[in-house]
C-alpha cells in the first residue's frame, strides 16, 4: 500500500476511535448539580445545592466580592485583614465602634453564612439540618463573636437601641421584621445586613438565602435594625453579648 494511503487510513481510524469514545467521555464527566467530588449526591443534597447556588447568584447580583470571596477555593485571612478594605470596603462613614470594622470579623461572619447557605428552613431548627431564623442568627453571631447570642427574634430584638433608618444600617447590624400578620406590628423575623440593600436570613421557602430590602414583602414588613457594639475596655466581662448600649 502506498505510503501516502496508510497514513490517511491511520487517521481515519483515529478519528474513528476518537468519535466512538466520546458518549462514554460525556457520561461520566461529574454534572455540578448531581455529584460533588465525585460523590453522587441525594435528592436532599441536590435540593441543598440548588438552594446555595440561587443564593449565591442573589449574593454575586448586589455584592459581586462577597461572592467572589465565598466561591474561592482558598482565602487566607491574613490576606483579607492586610487588604480587607478592599476585598470587603465598607462606607467611610462606618460606625468602628462595631466589631465587624475589623475586616477579619467581616471575612469571618461572611464565612459562616457561607457554612449554612442552602440548609432548608425548619421552625424552632437549631442544625444543619433545618433552621430558623433567630436559630440562624444566634448560631453566626455565637460562633462569628465567640459570644452566646440566644432567643427568638422578639427576645433578640430587646436587646438592641433601634435604628429605624434603612440608610442608616451598616454591615453586620441584625434587621427585625413583622411576622406572616401585616396587622401585627410584633417581631416575627430577624436577619442579618450586609450591605446594599442585602441580608442574610432563613426564610421559610428558600432556608438559608439571602434577599434585598426592596423585596416588597420585606420593605413592608420592616421593623427597625440593632448593631453589635463593642464594650468598653472596663466593661469587658460584664455584658454576654455585644449590644446598643
Amino acid at each position: 500500500m502506498h505510503r501516502r494511503t496508510i497514513v490517511k487510513v491511520l487517521l481515519l481510524l483515529s478519528l474513528i476511535v476518537g468519535l466512538a469514545s466520546m458518549p462514554s467521555t460525556l457520561e461520566g464527566h461529574p454534572s455540578r448539580t448531581g455529584t460533588e467530588d465525585g460523590k453522587t449526591l441525594s435528592k436532599a443534597e441536590r435540593q441543598k445545592l440548588a438552594r446555595k447556588n440561587r443564593a449565591l447568584s442573589v449574593l454575586r447580583e448586589h455584592l459581586p466580592r462577597y461572592a467572589d470571596i465565598l466561591e474561592a477555593e482558598m482565602l487566607r485571612f491574613e490576606d483579607a485583614f492586610h487588604a480587607g478594605d478592599m476585598i470587603m470596603p465598607i462606607k467611610s462613614d462606618y460606625d468602628v465602634r462595631s466589631p465587624f470594622a475589623n475586616p477579619f470579623m467581616r471575612l469571618q461572619l461572611m464565612q459562616v453564612i457561607d457554612t449554612w447557605l442552602g440548609t432548608r428552613y425548619r421552625f424552632g431548627g437549631r442544625s444543619k439540618a433545618g433552621i430558623d431564623c433567630s436559630g440562624f442568627t444566634s448560631k453566626v453571631i455565637s460562633e462569628a463573636l465567640g459570644r452566646d447570642f440566644t432567643g427568638n427574634s422578639r427576645m433578640q430584638a430587646r436587646r438592641f437601641t433601634a435604628i429605624m433608618d434603612t440608610d442608616s444600617l451598616q454591615f453586620g447590624d441584625l434587621i427585625f421584621f413583622t411576622g406572616t400578620n401585616r396587622r401585627s406590628r410584633m417581631i416575627g423575623h430577624v436577619g442579618i445586613y450586609l450591605g446594599e440593600g442585602l441580608f442574610s436570613h432563613s426564610g421559610s421557602t428558600r432556608g438559608v438565602t439571602f434577599n434585598h430590602l426592596s423585596d416588597g414583602y420585606y420593605t413592608q414588613r420592616f421593623r427597625f435594625g440593632g448593631r453589635f457594639i463593642k464594650p468598653p475596655t472596663a466593661d469587658v466581662d460584664r455584658s454576654r453579648v455585644y449590644a446598643n448600649p
